[in-house]
Formats: structure tokens, sequence, C-alpha cells
């Protein structure tokens, strides 16, 4: 009797992949979960300006479903499909 066995690494990474759009362009991520700060840095790798603060709403997530993200805060993502909008704002 055979048994196939996948590879550790291949069977872990392909399991803790995570794919969400943000501005309209695919990430794939590697935690289910996604802060705010992780979120911006995507959107923006190099911030626009020293001391950048961002908007950052969200869609189609798996908890909550929708609403936006704060400094500290996190979303928990769906396997794929979860929509990001981070938009750069006035400090007002």
């Amino acid at each position: 009797m055979s048994v196939h066995v996948e590879p550790a690494v291949e069977a872990g990474r392909r399991s803790h992949e995570f794919v969400v759009v943000v501005n309209a362009v695919q990430h794939t991520v590697e935690s289910d979960r996604l802060t705010y700060e992780r979120v911006v840095n995507l959107a923006y790798p190099q911030p626009p300006a020293p001391g950048m603060r961002f908007t950052v709403t969200f869609r189609k997530a798996k908890q909550p479903h929708e609403g936006s993200l704060a400094p500290g805060q996190s979303v928990e993502v769906k396997k794929s499909g979860t929509v990001f909008n981070v938009t750069p704002t006035s400090k007002s």
C-alpha cells in the first residue's frame, strides 16, 4: 500500500497563501489577518511623503465583511477576494 505525502513546505505554503486586492493590484500574503500597517505597505511600499496618513477601507473580508481600518487594527481576510482601498489623507 502506497501513500503519497506532499512535502511539508509545499503543503504549508499552499494552505497559508491568501490573495487580496489592494488599490486594484493583486497581492499574495501569508496570513489570514492583515493589519492597517501591512495593507498601507502593500499599497505604498514607498510612502508619498514622510508622516503621510491613509484611509483604509475594505470589503469582501471574512470577519468583519466590510469596514475601515485605523492604525493598530486588523481584519481577517478570505482565502481569495478581499478588496482594500488605501488613499492618502490630509492631516486635518
